[in-house]
Parts: structure tokens; C-alpha cells; sequence
């Protein structure tokens, strides 16, 4: 066992039931969009994994096109006949997403997945001492994203598409496990809920919401250096390869169960389908709430 866990088993690097290899996982013919693709962060081996998964068509949303063209060439020299589409884009500003909603439509096609892997840290501080700009930006990315994703990309979705949306443990963990850290947790927790209305006003969308492990990535570093700590032993990091396959798997039918939940990529997915009929029965069940309720 690692951290809480809704399953017994709690994965820290992929396995066989979240092989992009799996026909029942096979994302053949596939049009994905992925922001916050840039080389180097989770988003970028998302896109990887879904070509992988036999996806046709890839977009790839970020801020920096140099780390967005990295991510295609690794793309392109693995699986030379997908389609990779590179889009700066600011999400952050309604125009530059709207802009490149209509590139995505009009290079790939409709979308039959959306991975939302874009995020921002501040700098971690108190909210007394931070930076009002800083603080504020975060849920400009975090958050306020996420709304100009579903005005502007919404309407060019494929019927029955899934949207998947990073969030991370931060959002529901106490504040005193992750001091310092107000923006990007209460950005996070804001993003979180909205999935749950995405899902609710869009019945025919797949939305799911996930916290994607421990990675050791560019924001981890600045955690742990903002808290004077050195990068943890590897084995106690969980591996990128585990949120990418476990996107490629919330992307397939067998987690129909799971739309508008939250769930972390550690929860191993075999237990959690033998727990499908109870997570349906309870609506509350894996979703932002305050413990408890409705106090039955």
C-alpha cells in the first residue's frame, strides 16, 4: 500500500491491464487532442501512449513550440504514420483557444479525445506572501482553461467523446500535508467540480477526472525545491509511463463506469471494475463533496 487508496492495490508503474498493446484498449482510427504536450511533462507521453494505442490523428496544445515539436518527433520516429499537429496556444486567453479549436477542426477532424494535461505552479508560499498576479495566473491555467476548452472545443467533439482531465492529489488532500501551496490546490479543487458539471450538462461526453501519481517532472522539482527537498528515491516516485497508460484506459469502454468520477491512475483498474456496481449505486462516491454526506 502507498497513500490512501480506494484499492487494495496501489500501482506505481503500469501493468497489464493498462497495455496501450490491449485490443480493448484501441484507440485505432483515434483523433487526440493533448494540451499541455510539451516534451518533458506527463501530456507529452499521453500523446505517445495514444499513438501508440493505434490514434490516427494527434494535436498537440502548448505554450512552448520547441518542447511541442520535441514531443512530435518522438511521436513521428515510433509511429511514423500518425498525423501529428503542433498548436501554441495560450490557454489561458479565449482567443488563442479559440483560435486553436478551429486549427485542430480544420487540420484532424473532429475529436474523439481531449487529454487536458496543461497546469501551472506558482511559486509555493504562503497566501499572505503571495504574489497577487502569481496567485490569480494559476487559475487562469488551472482552472479558467477548462472553460475556454468547453466553449471552443466542446462543439467540434465527436459523438460520445471522452474528455480526461489532470488534476492532482493536492485538490482533496488537508492543506497542512501541503503547505504553501493555496493557488494550485483551490485551482485544482475549482477544475475538479467543473468536470462534474461538464459531465452533467454534457450526458452523451465521457468526462473523467484523475490525479496522476507522483511524477518526477519539471512542477514536482519545484515542490520539493521550494521546501529545501531533494528528489525522493525512485522507487518512491511513481513512473510516467503509469498516468499514460491509465489515460489510454479511462479513453476505452471499460471505464464507462467511472464518467464524472475522480480517481487516481495508482488505483489498480481491475479492482475498481469489481467494484462497479457499488460506485454506480452511490453518485456521491469519488466526487468533490465533503465526507459524509448526505449524512444517510
Amino acid at each position: 500500500m502507498g497513500l490512501a487508496s480506494f484499492t487494495k492495490t496501489y500501482r506505481k508503474d503500469t501493468y497489464p491491464a493498462i497495455d496501450p498493446n490491449r485490443p480493448e484498449l484501441s484507440a485505432q482510427g483515434k483523433t487526440v487532442i493533448v494540451a499541455g504536450a510539451g516534451w518533458g511533462g506527463i501530456g507529452s507521453q499521453v500523446a505517445w501512449s495514444f499513438a501508440k494505442a493505434g490514434a490516427i490523428k494527434i494535436g498537440l496544445l502548448g505554450r512552448t513550440e520547441t518542447t511541442l515539436q520535441q514531443t512530435k518527433d518522438q511521436i513521428i520516429e515510433s509511429f511514423p504514420q500518425v498525423t501529428v499537429a503542433v498548436i501554441v496556444t495560450d490557454l489561458s486567453q479565449a482567443q488563442s483557444v479559440g483560435r486553436a479549436a478551429h486549427e485542430c477542426r480544420s487540420t484532424l477532424g473532429a475529436w474523439d479525445v481531449f487529454a487536458h494535461y496543461a497546469a501551472v505552479l506558482p511559486t509555493p508560499t504562503t497566501i499572505l506572501g503571495a504574489d497577487e498576479d502569481e496567485w490569480w495566473h494559476t487559475f487562469e491555467i488551472n482552472t479558467k482553461s477548462f472553460f475556454h476548452f468547453t466553449k471552443h472545443f466542446m462543439p467540434k467533439a465527436s459523438p460520445k467523446a471522452t474528455f480526461i482531465s489532470c488534476n492532482a492529489g493536492a485538490a482533496h488532500v488537508q492543506a497542512a500535508l501541503m503547505p504553501k501551496n493555496s493557488a494550485y490546490a483551490a485551482s485544482k479543487v475549482a477544475a475538479a467540480k467543473l468536470s462534474e458539471y461538464l459531465a452533467v450538462e454534457h450526458p452523451a461526453l465521457r468526462v473523467f477526472t484523475m490525479h496522476p501519481g507522483i511524477i518526477d517532472t519539471p512542477m514536482l522539482k519545484k515542490v520539493l525545491a521550494s521546501h529545501g527537498g531533494e528528489l525522493p528515491a525512485s522507487n518512491a516516485l511513481d513512473t510516467i509511463a503509469l498516468p499514460a497508460h491509465f489515460s489510454v484506459w479511462l479513453a476505452s469502454p471499460e471505464s464507462e463506469f467511472l464518467r464524472g468520477r475522480y480517481v487516481w491512475a495508482n488505483w489498480d483498474v481491475d479492482e475498481m471494475m469489481a467494484r462497479k456496481d457499488e460506485i454506480i449505486k452511490d453518485p456521491s462516491l469519488l466526487t468533490v463533496t465533503i465526507a459524509g454526506w448526505p449524512f444517510q
